[in-house]
């Protein structure tokens, strides 16, 4: 990445900005660095998203039960195939959460990242960010379970911890309680800046997906795989700079500190 360009986007970056601007500025940086973003999320995406179309068709295959209604060794192989590719699936996604993450804090901050540097960040904190991954995800859960209202309030207000243990080096619980920190008070800007770019992502990837729903499995699962690749760095982005965001509105942030921060997470 362009070194000049990483400090114009660094700076469009760190100040408060609204909903349109953070999504505006996600859109400039995709736009210019669109070729090293698609990278990461390529190298992960196109080979699980259409591993697991393949397993899925074989597990569909081999899903008939006997005469005597007895389900088959095959089936139970081959779910117990579907079931490790999707745990190995969802380390790799961490991986990859940890990877772009830290890419694009980089950018920000107007320092280069490639995609080999960013992978081996995203290695060496898989457990970190897996770890926080399941706790946010169980503690939006059981919001859930209380009721829907309360698990999107939690889901929002802990939106930013893994750009908090990505960025600052803040390691389970804590990066979890910087990223409430970080919303509180700012809980509809969060919201609001989420769900339009969750809309938009969602809406690129119908346009992509919509005209192969009916052809074959395998079609539909490249389809997926890219489809993915595309939106993926998009929403990173936005989460990037919402993070970012929020720490201007509540703190000093300029370049210097971020960068030191980002020196100090890598250690």
């Amino acid at each position: 990445m362009d070194n000049t360009m990483g400090q114009s986007a660094g700076a469009a970056g760190l100040g408060p900005r609204g909903i349109g601007e953070i999504l505006g500025t996600a859109f400039q940086l995709y736009r210019r660095h669109w070729q090293t973003l698609l990278g990461i999320a390529a190298v992960v995406v196109i080979p699980l998203t259409i591993l697991q179309y393949v397993l899925g068709h074989w597990v569909r295959i081999q899903g008939e039960v006997t005469r005597d209604q007895v389900v088959s060794t095959s089936f139970w192989a081959s779910t117990t195939a579907s079931l490790l590719a999707a745990l190995i699936g969802l380390l790799l996604y961490q991986v990859l959460t940890g990877a772009i993450t830290r890419a694009i804090a980089a950018e920000v901050a107007g320092q280069d990242a490639d995609v080999e540097q960013s992978y081996r960040f995203g290695f060496t904190r898989l457990w970190s960010i897996l770890l926080v991954s399941v706790l946010v995800g169980l503690a939006t859960v059981a919001g859930l379970i209380v009721f829907i209202i309360p698990g999107i309030y939690i889901g929002v207000r802990l939106a930013v911890s893994i750009q908090a243990l990505v960025v600052e080096g803040r390691r389970g619980t804590q990066a979890m309680g910087r990223s409430w920190a970080l919303v509180g008070g700012q809980w509809w800007h969060a919201f609001g800046t989420l769900l339009v770019a969750a809309l938009l992502t969602a809406v690129v990837n119908a346009v992509i997906t919509a005209p192969f729903s009916t052809t074959a499995w395998f079609v539909q699962g490249v389809v997926a795989a890219v489809a993915t690749v595309v939106t993926l760095p998009y929403g990173a982005l936005v989460g990037v700079l919402l993070y970012l965001d929020l720490r201007a509105r509540k703190e000093r942030l300029d370049l210097e500190t971020l960068r030191a921060d980002l020196q100090a997470s890598a250690a």
